[in-house]
């Protein structure tokens, strides 16, 4: 029960700050660790995060899969944060939705075990979620609903959910066997 309030307080929190948005996106624009964190942080830490991975992966003995999932992952960050380069504070949604899909793959793997659905389940949740965000936008003055964010919250939950899945692969109890 504890996971599911996690996943539902961290849930609260973003759709609460909903109207607060605008000043919080102006307020880290204007920093400069923001801007740092928004451009080129961005792809350090993406970069730092895959080497990482993949220093994981080789001293676990993780199967080939799991280094196929690592290079689909990293690719598809660089697609998300390129797409999302012409207004930088939207690349917040994909570490936004990650974290989304962590706790929704917490929440629903003492039910389900640690499988490959699982981690598709707490995707497919997590976008869902991101996609409430937008539907309660369409409603909050100075908010809008945008397809593009729709989809930047989908894509950040989906990436969140496969990293998830390959920091898992070759653990020596409830790995995944397989990607799917």
């Amino acid at each position: 029960m504890r996971r599911w309030l996690a996943l539902g307080a961290y849930t609260a929190l973003l759709y609460g700050l909903l109207p607060f948005g605008p000043a919080i996106g102006t307020a880290v624009q204007e920093a400069a660790a923001g801007r740092f964190l928004l451009g080129r942080g961005a792809v350090a830490i993406v970069v730092a995060g895959a080497v990482a991975l993949l220093v994981r992966l080789r001293r676990r003995g993780a199967p080939s899969w799991a280094y196929g999932a690592l290079v689909v992952a990293g690719l598809g960050y660089a697609l998300g944060l390129g797409w999302l380069r012409a207004i930088r504070l939207e690349r917040v949604h994909l570490p936004e939705y990650g974290v989304a899909a962590w706790l929704a793959w917490r929440a629903l793997v003492p039910t389900w075990t640690d499988r490959g659905s699982t981690f598709v389940a707490a995707a497919v949740l997590a976008a869902l979620l991101g996609w409430g965000d937008e539907l309660l936008q369409a409603v909050t003055p100075g908010r809008v609903y945008d397809l593009r964010d729709v989809a930047a919250n989908a894509l950040g939950a989906a990436l969140g959910a496969l990293v998830l899945a390959v920091w898992r692969a070759g653990a020596t109890s409830g790995a995944p066997s397989s990607p799917g």
